[in-house]
């Protein structure tokens, strides 16, 4: 029940073509990475993949589900989202703020602030020293580790994120990727992340779409994606290697 498909989705806003027959397929226990430049299209297919937006042709799945015929309340407990804007929060603790993650399973009060879910999350996250504090004096790197928290005391099996790693140091961002991976391999998550950072997504993603105009150019490892000519395509940049992680480092003239 934990694969999420999407086929041949379309979607314009004002006019403009916003995704055009996208397809792609994400299972059980697997990091895929949605990558590509600006406007490509990979904000829109994540939110289309939460259900939050529905398309204007093809059709989500979430298992055998169709995903937008499936109840509101179903969907919040099965997809955790975490949105690329991290929003200020009102005058309450880093708890409390984590713990509405539980309100999907209709847990609020003291049953959702110690719920053992919550004090997991705020450990993983590195919060746990920081749980009594107002949350709304979070530094900016701080807030999005306290978004991801919250989603992951959603405890669904599909976790999507957007950009999670835009605000953190490097040390976080490597903690905030290990984490997805972890939830994936040793929790069978789904789990697909939107990225910018090439090195991150061939380190920690299993399979990559890279997008380009609204559509998938190219579906597949991490290594395949990441080919030095589909690159310089795509991005307009060249690449050198360190391993087996490309790295940005050039423009094409």
């Amino acid at each position: 029940m934990t694969s999420l498909h999407a086929s041949d989705v379309s979607l314009s806003l004002s006019g403009q073509h916003i995704l055009r027959s996208v397809s792609l397929s994400v299972q059980k226990g697997t990091v895929l990475g949605l990558i590509g430049p600006n406007g490509a299209g990979k904000s829109t297919l994540l939110r289309l993949l939460a259900g939050l937006k529905m398309p204007d042709a093809g059709e989500l799945r979430l298992g055998d589900q169709n995903l937008f015929a499936a109840p509101a309340h179903w969907r919040a407990r099965q997809i955790a989202f975490m949105p690329q804007e991290v929003v200020r929060p009102p005058p309450m603790t880093v708890r409390h703020v984590a713990a509405l993650g539980r309100l999907a399973h209709g847990e609020s009060g003291g049953v959702a602030y110690t719920h053992p879910k919550v004090t997991e999350a705020l450990q993983k996250t590195g919060l746990s020293e920081s749980a009594d504090r107002p949350a709304h004096r979070l530094s900016g790197g701080e807030l999005a580790r306290l978004a991801l928290c919250r989603m992951l005391c959603v405890d669904a099996p599909i976790l999507l994120a957007d950009e999670p790693v835009a605000a953190l140091d490097p040390a976080h961002a490597l903690m905030v990727m290990s984490l997805f991976r972890q939830a994936a391999r040793m929790d069978g998550k789904t789990v697909v992340i939107v990225l910018h950072d090439l090195a991150l997504a061939a380190r920690f993603c299993d399979k990559l779409v890279l997008m380009q105009n609204g559509a998938v150019r190219a579906h597949g490892e991490p290594e395949q994606v990441l080919a030095e000519p589909l690159v310089r395509d795509v991005y307009h940049v060249s690449t050198q290697r360190i391993g087996r992680v490309p790295v940005p480092w050039d423009l094409c003239s």
